[in-house]
């Protein structure tokens, strides 16, 4: 389960993460610490590292000295004065605090943390004149996808409509970014599609590979595309040392239906493999009944209309750009789904 192409490590600059205890920005601090040395992370306040730690010992040899080169600064993406007061000697800023909910309950906080949370990091490089950024964003960002037709990076900003409030908050994030463009600021922008891999968390990613390990039968009629974590992070920091700025990136390896991906996983974990196809009105009702259980348990509901419909939706994405533009290989799916797979086993 290695990291790939690393490079030596470059001190000439100071780096700033932010989402640094989420799936993506441990794995992107793993790879700017070993690629680039000492690293500046934000952290909220009440959270743990110890997630980014995991990481850390997963992929080396000697994790307490490559984990002791990140320098945790307390403050939130919400909290402009503490971003400011971390941030004076920094020259680049990788984004990538993020939250990722379908819950209706949770939108609110959801387009608060992407949207003006976002617009804190970047006012805040535009006060300090730190003038590189790259921002991980989302395929959802992008315009909502018609079946008989590829997504590419062409395809954002043509249609205000969102299939979800996550989906919304990312669109409306990225533009964030794009203002700070306009503003001087020279971006580097990827929109991942499902990303999976090692110590994919379980409150996401990680949930569908932990079902099927307990002996899913069904699976949903969609496609998408996947992509691993590593990949995402060595993408992005591709871009950023070649200097391919203002632009943004699909970052997907390919596009799988979910019958070949459950099934797939279904195999690594040894298991029983999901041979029933789910129909859309039994995810339809499935969501209803969630719904109405959650308002009456005070619960947050499992499943959830985006959910549902994300499940049957067949979407295809380019990866086109990103591979013309730096020669990128991407990790072949199998091997993400039994890399991700291994880890499962010692849980």
């Amino acid at each position: 389960m290695g990291f790939g192409h690393l490079t030596k490590p470059n001190l000439t600059r100071m780096i700033f993460v932010t989402g640094g205890t989420g799936f993506v920005g441990a794995h992107l601090l793993r790879h700017l610490v070993y690629s680039h040395g000492k690293v500046l992370a934000l952290k909220r306040t009440n959270s743990n590292t110890e997630y980014t730690r995991q990481v850390f010992q997963t992929y080396s040899d000697d994790p307490p000295n490559l984990f002791n080169q990140v320098e945790w600064v307390e403050g939130d993406v919400l909290d402009y004065d503490s971003l400011l007061e971390a941030t004076p000697q920094v020259d680049t800023i990788y984004h990538a605090a993020a939250m990722v909910s379908f819950d209706p309950s949770s939108r609110q906080s959801m387009l608060e943390t992407n949207i003006r949370g976002t617009a804190n990091v970047v006012n805040v490089a535009l006060e300090h004149g730190i003038d590189r950024i790259a921002y991980i964003s989302s395929v959802a960002a992008l315009d909502p996808a018609k079946e008989d037709r590829e997504v590419n990076e062409l395809q954002f900003g043509n249609n205000p409509a969102r299939y979800s409030a996550y989906a919304e908050s990312k669109f409306q994030g990225e533009l964030e970014i794009w203002r700070g463009v306009e503003e001087g600021l020279k971006a580097v922008v990827v929109n991942p599609s499902i990303i999976i891999g090692p110590l994919a968390p379980e409150d996401g990613p990680g949930g569908f590979f932990q079902s099927i390990r307990k002996g899913m039968v069904f699976y949903p009629m969609g496609v998408t595309g996947f992509v691993d974590v590593r990949d995402v992070c060595r993408s992005v920091l591709e871009l950023m040392d070649r200097g391919i700025y203002n632009e943004r990136f699909i970052l997907s390896q390919d596009n799988h239906s979910y019958r070949h991906i459950f099934q797939t996983i279904a195999r690594a974990f040894n298991t029983r493999v999901p041979g029933k196809r789910i129909p859309p009105f039994a995810t339809a009702l499935a969501w209803r009944l969630e719904w109405m259980r959650s308002k009456l348990f005070n619960g947050k509901a499992r499943i959830t209309r985006e959910i549902h419909e994300s499940a049957h939706r067949q979407v295809h994405f380019s990866n086109e750009k990103i591979r013309n533009a730096i020669d990128f290989q991407f990790i072949p799916i199998e091997q993400s789904i039994q890399d991700t797979v291994e880890y499962f086993e010692y849980r």
